[in-house]
């Protein structure tokens, strides 16, 4: 331990590279996402619009999608089971442009016509779709930067720059819900960059721990989204509320690892391993749980898997960055002061 904790002393700013290059290769993921999409995201009908039908069948789902696939390019097929694994029915998602046809080819291949009491359909519209995703996208980015501002009126001094903060995060949910998604893009990204900037400046200059809180959570959102795009999840709005959820996960032990070490009362090794060990309990037992319901309900193809697996994830990233990037900063910031 001894000897752990004497290369720790001398590396401790050394490892801050390791999660600088794995959030550097995430947003340059991100951007040739986007570049390649047009969204930094894979969406569900939930979110393009389309239609859904639920059909009470024990078809196989492959030979369903070898007919489909004849008609229809743009489709997914989930398959709902029981406990014991037996398949109970089908759910075949079209996108809104596919949505037409999904129907009838699936009467021929089923042979005969899908009627209320044998299937369920569920159609939402582009527009109303487009409409809910920006909201939700509105909804996160207002949660982010409300939550580094109570961060920053926590471990800040003065009232002055806490008062800047509040009036700017005022000004900047103003901008949001009125102007940001329905003016034109550069000019929305121009003023967004605007408002960061003079924050990031702020948090900077005034209170380095909360900086580091925000770039941690902010860190951990990112790298999530990142693998979740690179492993295909094609997000729904449960998976959206997921990353909402994951803000709150991102920020409870980085704000214990903080104050155990601004407000200690021994040396800032022993200060952080206790906060180590009190954090990565809470951290772990809640990968176990979560690990455990989405084992539990594998079968059943829900909206909880999607936001089980997101905020697995994003636990598992949270250890990463809380234990790296913001003790590294906070010991760096300690130690100097």
């Amino acid at each position: 331990m001894k000897k752990f904790e004497n290369w720790y002393n001398i590396n401790y700013k050394k490892i801050l590279i390791i999660p600088t290059i794995v959030l550097t290769l995430s947003l340059l993921y991100l951007i040739f996402f986007y570049a390649q999409t047009g969204d930094i995201i894979h969406k569900d009908v939930t979110l393009t619009g389309g239609t859904a039908i639920t059909v009470l069948t024990q078809e196989s789902p492959q030979e369903l999608e070898a007919h489909l696939s004849k008609t229809i390019q743009d489709f997914e097929i989930k398959t709902i089971s029981d406990n014991t694994g037996t398949q109970i029915e089908l759910i075949i998602m079209a996108k809104d442009q596919a949505a037409s046809s999904l129907k009838s080819s699936l009467e021929e291949f089923l042979g005969y016509e899908l009627t209320s009491e044998n299937s369920s359909t569920e159609t939402t519209s582009a527009s109303l779709s487009e409409d809910f995703y920006k909201q939700l996208i509105v909804a996160i980015i207002l949660a982010f930067f409300w939550m580094s501002a109570v961060v920053f009126i926590i471990f800040s001094k003065g009232i002055k720059a806490k008062s800047q903060v509040v009036i700017i995060n005022i000004l900047f949910g103003f901008f949001l819900g009125n102007f940001f998604l329905k003016t034109n893009p550069i000019i929305s990204g121009i003023i967004f960059a605007t408002f960061l900037i003079f924050l990031v400046r702020i948090y900077i200059k005034k209170s380095v721990p909360a900086f580091a809180v925000m770039l941690s959570a902010f860190a951990n959102i990112t790298m999530t989204l990142a693998l979740v795009n690179f492993i295909g999840i094609e997000l729904s709005t449960a998976g959206i509320v997921a990353f909402l959820m994951l803000i709150g996960y991102s920020v409870d032990t980085d704000i214990l690892l903080t104050t155990r070490l601004l407000k200690r009362k021994e040396s800032v090794n022993k200060s952080l391993l206790s906060a180590f060990r009190t954090g990565t309990t809470m951290t772990i037992t809640s990968i176990i749980a979560i690990t455990t319901a989405l084992i539990a309900i594998a079968s059943f193809e829900s909206v909880l898997n999607q936001i089980f697996t997101i905020l697995l994830i994003g636990l598992g990233f949270d250890l990463f960055n809380t234990w790296i990037t913001n003790a590294s900063i906070i010991k760096w910031y300690v130690q100097n002061k």
